[in-house]
């Protein structure tokens, strides 16, 4: 007979112990994530070309549009009428790259309604070149004209019906297009197009990145809705991620300029999110000089993003660097100075009877955003059971709904290595998970079929009183196990 010294018998104990903490913590996490109060999953990034419905035109706009002055360097859009009331040039450069099912050459200017040939019978053309074609949904009013007066096979012209080959308004190509390739149809679905550019939006005005700071040229902060007339403004983009500046219409017109620490890129874009509530969902907007960016150099990586704005007038100040999202608004542009991006609106006038419109350059939006989506990410990986629902042999058929189903948003699936089976992945005890019929966490009610959505935190005590319960009881069986250890000794 050998002794067990207090040192041993102590490491025996703190062993059962552990033994009975690890069954216990493991017990408690069951009941914990069945309950939703487990650690929560972190948002899954998901990075988005806000504006690839627009298909790279230089303007795409849902409904009607007028030309006045006096160019777009790419190609444009209108799911509604064109109005010609002036002089204006289209895809000067030809830029256009959208090509219709079964035409040669991309659509350079589309049209998903008529051309409105009444405004200004004296002057009005419409010169589209870079060899793109016309489309026109509706073809009314229109004759498409590919030979001169003197019968001599011409480039084509868009006139109104019966007028001739040298009426005004007119739009004329540096092309030939085959009459039946210009309509009638519009190869653009706009309906669908807006309804993901407002999505598109919405999710970023709400987007979970970086959001960055303005600061006055001595480093005070300011607010949004905080620029006072005549500020300076000055921010610093954070390389590698998507940087958010949230401002105010009445902050874009008091400050005098907006200067970047860097310019933006493919890899560090900037989203400017303008809250126009303040003035009724309108701006009249003075544009401030925007220090560090454009062209070419930082303008195609920075969108405006004017939400829920409802009418948007460029009337002066400087250029705008980067491209415009307002999918709602009336769009209008008397300032001289040009646009350096895309333009979307739902109605658009380009210039006005004495007012020069300027040019809109094509430097279409080039970059990914990142968000934060609504879909998690699967936990951390573990030896012990995973938060997944249990499975039982009780009901399991509940419909479920994922956050971008319910949204329309878009959304990826999170990548991971991690166990993404609804079985625990352990050896590990998993019969301590009560069954969809015995718990109120989820599942179908035996007596009426109907569905019982899962517990959500707070909802439900019984999980934790499981938890508290499991601990109970293995320590309890510890316990005992031990006291008979000691009786076999003592006898």
């Amino acid at each position: 007979m050998h002794l067990r010294t207090p040192g041993r018998r102590a490491r025996r104990l703190s062993l059962a112990g552990a033994v009975t903490l690890t069954a216990a913590a493991a017990a408690t996490a069951i009941a914990f994530n069945a309950a939703g109060t487990g650690p929560t999953a972190m948002a899954a990034a998901v990075a988005i070309d806000p504006l690839a419905p627009a298909l790279n035109f230089n303007t795409f706009v849902e409904d009607r549009t007028t030309l006045v002055s006096t160019e777009s360097e790419g190609p444009m859009a209108t799911g509604g009428d064109l109005v010609i009331k002036g002089s204006y040039n289209v895809d000067i450069h030809g830029e256009a790259t959208f090509t219709a099912p079964g035409d040669a050459r991309p659509s350079a200017l589309v049209v998903g309604g008529k051309i409105d040939y009444s405004q200004d019978p004296a002057t009005s053309v419409v010169r589209v070149e870079g060899d793109g074609y016309v489309k026109v949904g509706d073809m009314t009013g229109t004759d498409v004209v590919n030979n001169d007066v003197n019968g001599a096979v011409v480039n084509t012209r868009l006139t109104a019906q019966g007028a001739g080959y040298d009426s005004t308004p007119r739009i004329e190509l540096t092309t030939r297009q085959p009459e039946a390739s210009v309509g009638p149809a519009s190869p653009i679905d706009f309906d669908a197009a807006f309804a993901q550019l407002r999505a598109n939006a919405n999710d970023l005005y709400v987007c979970e990145a970086h959001e960055i700071e303005m600061h006055t040229p001595d480093g005070t902060a300011v607010p949004k809705g905080g620029v006072a007339p005549g500020d300076q403004i000055r921010i610093t983009l954070e390389p590698g991620v998507t940087n958010i500046l949230n401002v105010t219409g009445e902050d874009l017109n008091n400050m005098s300029e907006l200067t970047f620490s860097a310019q933006p890129s493919a890899d560090t874009p900037l989203l400017i999110n303008v809250d126009t509530s303040g003035t009724g969902g309108e701006l009249d907007w003075d544009v401030p000089n925007q220090a560090g960016a454009g062209g070419g150099n930082g303008a195609p990586y920075i969108l405006w993003n004017f939400k829920d704005t409802t009418r948007l007038d460029i009337v002066s100040g400087d250029t705008v660097e980067g491209s415009i999202l307002a999918p709602d608004a009336d769009f209008r542009d008397v300032s001289p100075e040009n646009v350096e991006g895309q333009v979307i609106a739902k109605n658009a006038l380009f210039g006005d009877v004495g007012e020069n419109g300027g040019e809109v350059h094509y430097f279409p939006f080039r970059a990914q955003l990142e968000c934060e989506s609504d879909e998690p990410t699967p936990s951390a990986t573990t030896d012990g059971p995973t938060t997944e629902a249990p499975t039982t042999d009780g009901p399991t058929d509940c419909p479920s709904v994922s956050p971008s189903e319910s949204t329309g948003t878009p959304s990826e699936e999170p990548s991971t290595d991690a166990p993404t089976s609804d079985a625990p992945t352990t050896d590990g005890p998993t019969t301590a998970v009560p069954s969809a019929s015995e718990s109120p966490s989820g599942g179908a009610d035996e007596t009426t079929g109907d569905c019982v959505p899962l517990a959500t935190t707070g909802s439900s005590l019984g999980p934790v009183v499981f938890g508290a319960v499991a601990l109970v009881v293995v320590g309890a069986g510890v316990v005992a196990a031990a006291s008979m250890r000691r009786r076999g000794r003592q006898n």
